[in-house]
């Protein structure tokens, strides 16, 4: 008699960088395959199959939200899926910015990283910025980057990079010739 599931595998939801075990178990020991969809998973870093006697287990470290969907063990005609959901965590900032002192006429560079990649906003004060003829907004992965090229004395001030309910702040102070004004112009 040919094996059969006797414990199905069951709904899973899990939290990005969580483990999530998907777990069935047979009538007798068999060899099973795991599928995501259409395509067989093999064993790697993140990916332990394991099968001790009848039961057989898929577990996968450090969810990613590309993780996520139909998961099936196979055992000749026997099929037994799930649906695993991964519940994708905010990004936060791992490196914030760091206040800045540039000399008139010169460039600044304001930088920051985030824990995963996700679109940012930059802010001066309360108006969005946008990248013109001295001003570059670059990402590069969880790497956010703001330059702002020939400084005026008008740059100075508080400059924010914001990132959905999370947020870096950094003051740019401008030298000029004779002062220093930290947030303001140079008289």
């Amino acid at each position: 008699m040919p094996a059969r599931f006797i414990k199905e595998l069951k709904t899973k939801e899990a939290a990005e960088g969580a483990t999530a075990t998907l777990r069935c178990e047979l009538s007798k020991v068999a060899p099973v395959e795991w599928r995501k969809g259409p395509e067989t998973v093999r064993a790697r870093d993140r990916v332990i199959l394991r099968q001790e006697g009848a039961v057989c287990e898929l577990e996968i470290r450090d969810l990613t939200v590309e993780d996520a969907g139909e998961y099936s063990c196979v055992c000749g005609q026997e099929t037994t899926s799930a649906t695993l959901t991964v519940r994708a965590l905010p990004a936060k900032f791992a490196k914030g910015l760091g206040k800045e002192e540039a000399m008139e006429g010169a460039t600044a560079k304001l930088r920051c990283e985030l824990s995963k990649v996700a679109p940012v906003e930059w802010r001066k004060g309360p108006e969005t910025l946008r990248a013109g003829d001295r001003v570059s907004l670059r990402q590069e992965g969880a790497v956010c980057e703001l330059e702002i090229r020939e400084l005026t004395v008008e740059d100075a001030g508080e400059y924010s990079c914001v990132c959905g309910q999370e947020k870096t702040s950094a003051t740019l102070t401008i030298r000029g010739k004779d002062h220093v004004w930290p947030g303001g112009a140079v008289f």
